[in-house]
């Protein structure tokens, strides 16, 4: 699931490379692979940044902790997805050369790179309905000169049908769509929602339509400040905005979970408060929870997403009760990712605070143990299986993906990425692990 050089650590603008020690993770939501009939073999996908030519995506046998395929993608390569339909193919966002990557899991070395327009810096990709792909581009590019976009794939194709500006003129819907950084589809192919980093907005976009029809701002709208995450609720009735709040006067404007109403009368419902700096946020489709990393506090909420009451206060109950704190990984942990098993047991939390991973209980909600990743591993990323068999961590600082058992919750195995010169033979220097996504 996963994370980017986040708002725990200093949310940077999505487009922006690794260059000068710095770091980056995805800021859009994680995904997983589709459902559908159950499958004999499954993998882990490893998005790697290369900080001097092509990235690529590692492809790892979770059964057997090996790699079993590396594609070459494109610069600046830091997002992926899977099909909406399926986990057929993958998609990569290169943000360096203004193109998606695609290519079919069965086969190796056969990439499609797919154009976008010159300047766009593509950061998310999202969809929830069969022949396309959505791509958020964070920045002015030729065909939207005046923001940010939402670029359309037809997956049939393999090339751009459509490149939407975020900013569109009147009598249209204004949106300022100001460096966007963050992306989702609503579920059955519904609207896609952005927030924009940089006039602090949430836009709704009607893929139908092919235009703005809302905007939501901390003025009009009561939306918090500072949104970082989105994430939509199982049945499609709501998206979930993880908003930081006012960092200079908290008390004025707290962190907070937003909700919004994706229904046509569209509305930002009351907010439930959230922990101090929270960064990511993950909902566990199987008992229907949200879960959200809280950096600055080291702490995670656990919310009952089945149980959303706008007449209540908090609209949200935190899980087991009302009275029930955040559950905390430690002092300094600095929590940016969370992954739960697909069984339902245990919820595995990422730290990069102190290199570890907390094992929490989905019943108690008591931190079972800490695992401790290699020193200098700057974890950015965490994912579990299907089978709820394996937990995988990418570590930015070792360049490499750390491979969890959970059955006795001990490393089971670590793999490298690969080198960033593809003629170096020794000694060479490693791209970075940016995001994980499994089917």
């Amino acid at each position: 699931m996963r994370f980017l050089g986040r708002t725990g650590f200093a949310l940077f603008a999505a487009f922006i490379l690794l260059g000068c020690g710095g770091q980056y993770r995805p800021v859009a939501n994680p995904v997983v692979g589709p459902g559908g009939q159950p499958q004999s073999t499954h993998y882990a996908y490893v998005v790697n940044y290369n900080p001097i030519g092509d990235g690529s995506t590692t492809q790892i046998d979770v059964s057997g902790d090996s790699v079993t395929q590396l594609q070459t993608t494109g610069l600046g390569s830091n997002y992926e997805s899977f099909l909406s339909t399926s986990a057929a193919a993958v998609f990569v966002t290169n943000g360096g050369s203004d193109t998606v990557s695609e290519f079919n899991v069965s086969q190796t070395g056969v990439v499609t790179t797919i154009n976008l327009p010159i300047g766009s810096h593509p950061v998310a990709l999202s969809s929830t309905q069969a022949g396309v792909m959505y791509v958020l581009n964070s920045q002015p590019n030729l065909a939207c000169p005046n923001s940010g976009s939402i670029s359309t794939i037809s997956t049939t194709t393999l090339a751009v049908s459509n490149t939407a500006c975020l900013f569109q003129p009147p009598p249209a819907i204004f949106c300022g769509g100001v460096n966007p950084i963050a992306m989702v589809q609503a579920p059955g192919g519904g609207r896609i929602f952005v927030i924009n980093q940089g006039d602090n907005s949430v836009c709704v976009y009607d893929p139908s339509s092919q235009s703005i029809v809302a905007t939501f701002t901390t003025q009009a709208n009561k939306l918090g400040l500072n949104a970082v995450y989105l994430v939509p609720s199982a049945d499609g009735s709501y998206i979930f905005v993880v908003t930081q709040g006012d960092k200079v006067n908290p008390p004025a404007n707290p962190p907070a979970l937003d909700i919004i109403a994706t229904n046509n009368l569209f509305g930002v419902l009351p907010s439930v408060p959230l922990g101090v700096s929270p960064s990511f946020a993950t909902l566990d489709p199987n008992l229907n929870r949200l879960y959200v990393t809280n950096s600055g506090d080291s702490t995670v909420s656990v919310l009952d997403a089945s149980n959303v009451n706008v007449k209540a206060s908090p609209p949200i109950p935190p899980i087991p009760s009302l009275a029930n704190p955040p559950v905390s990984v430690g002092a300094g942990a600095v929590p940016i990712g969370v992954t739960p098993l697909a069984n339902g047991t245990l919820f595995y939390v990422v730290n990069a605070g102190n290199n570890s991973v907390s094992v929490v209980s989905a019943t108690s909600f008591q931190v079972l143990m800490t695992i401790a990743l290699p020193a200098g591993s700057n974890p950015v990323w965490i994912a579990s299986d299907p089978t709820s068999s394996k937990v995988f961590v990418a570590n930015q600082g070792t360049s490499s993906t750390t491979i969890i058992q959970t059955v006795n919750n001990a490393i089971a195995s670590s793999t490298q990425s690969p080198a960033q010169d593809p003629n170096c033979t020794s000694s060479c220097a490693l791209q970075q692990p940016v995001m994980i996504i499994t089917n």
